[in-house]
């Protein structure tokens, strides 16, 4: 076996000459893939030889290059993206799983609006997930314009997917589900009404949270830790259920478990006539602690929220309802 020309191999078999090109790749078992060449005396082996070549040379240039991937893997050892909370660097960490599933092999400073508006519009049936994508992902090449990584800008004039609002829920559905025999969608809807959270704080809570009148929760998002007395209704719910070591609601990976109860809820609600999120069930929340006469103040003891977001969640409260409670409260007050 001897070298003729460069990545060119030549072997000799039943007295003939074989010659093979070396592509660089390997396979799944890592064995080095080579193409077969025509004898060098005949006259396409040039063509040949030169389009292979061709294709070696650039994806070694591409190689060297600072791929999507590669830069998203420098924003994740950064301080930057370290010194966000724990939660921010979790859902960074799958959005931009996607974005490098997409783009990944790609040199980043090539990557165009247009490439991205493709991206996205790809995910146009996901459209919260494709904002969290375009979230994540422009943070990522923000930061590395500021370290000098990149100079371009892809996500210029891009704007987020409109979501609209969450809903709260009719009122004839949350009392469907309130009292339906479906064990799981029934104690799922009273945690996340009595509690006022958001579906995955209320999905990782387990047994041990649960100590005399109170429930003790770490919101993921925000870190504040709450201490919230247990309605009566929910406490009644909770002593039909076995306690265990594990979580409330259900066992397994915190990821699936969450797409367990929003499916079981969502679906519920679909037999029902409604068309819901989970999240809408906070909305409800507020909304009630407000009609029984808390303060903003009372209600966000609750929920967690600041003033502001519990005013901007009480916007389709029932005036009727705010009424009778502000008139008993001046009779009281008269007395």
């Amino acid at each position: 076996m001897a070298r003729i020309i460069q990545y060119v191999k030549r072997t000799k078999a039943k007295g003939r000459f074989y010659y093979y090109f070396d592509t660089g790749q390997v396979d799944e078992k890592g064995k080095r893939i080579w193409k077969r060449l025509p004898d060098p005396s005949d006259r396409s082996f040039g063509s040949i030889y030169a389009a292979l070549l061709g294709h070696r040379s650039r994806r070694e240039n591409v190689e060297a290059l600072l791929t999507v991937k590669k830069l998203v893997d420098l924003y994740f050892a950064s301080p930057q993206f370290n010194d966000r909370k724990p939660a921010t660097q979790k859902i960074y960490r799958i959005y931009l799983a996607e974005f490098v599933d997409q783009l990944g092999v790609a040199p980043a400073e090539q990557i165009e609006r247009k490439d991205i508006v493709l991206l996205l519009d790809k995910m146009a049936d996901r459209p919260a997930a494709a904002n969290m994508v375009l979230k994540s992902s422009r943070a990522c090449y923000a930061w590395a314009r500021k370290r000098g990584h990149i100079t371009n800008n892809p996500f210029q004039d891009i704007t987020p997917f409109d979501l609209g609002e969450h809903q709260p829920w009719p009122e004839e559905a949350l009392q469907a589900a309130l009292s339906t025999d479906d064990a799981l969608v029934r104690l799922a809807t009273h945690l996340l009404y009595y509690t006022a959270q958001r579906i995955g704080d209320v999905c990782r809570l387990t047994w041990r949270d649960v100590g005399g009148d109170d429930i003790i929760l770490t919101q993921e998002k925000t870190g504040a830790t709450l201490r919230i007395p247990i309605h009566e209704s929910l406490a009644a719910e909770l002593a039909q259920h076995p306690k265990s070591l594990g979580c409330i609601l259900d066992n397994g990976p915190e990821r699936s478990r969450v797409d367990r109860v929003r499916k079981a809820l969502q679906a519920f609600c679909i037999q029902n006539g409604v068309k819901i999120v989970p999240h809408g069930l906070r909305k409800n929340a507020v909304n009630a602690l407000l009609e029984a006469g808390c303060s903003a103040a009372e209600t966000a003891a609750i929920s967690g929220q600041s003033l502001q977001m519990v005013e901007h969640y009480a916007r389709r409260r029932s005036q009727s309802k705010l009424g009778k409670a502000a008139i008993l409260k001046w009779q009281g007050n008269s007395k």
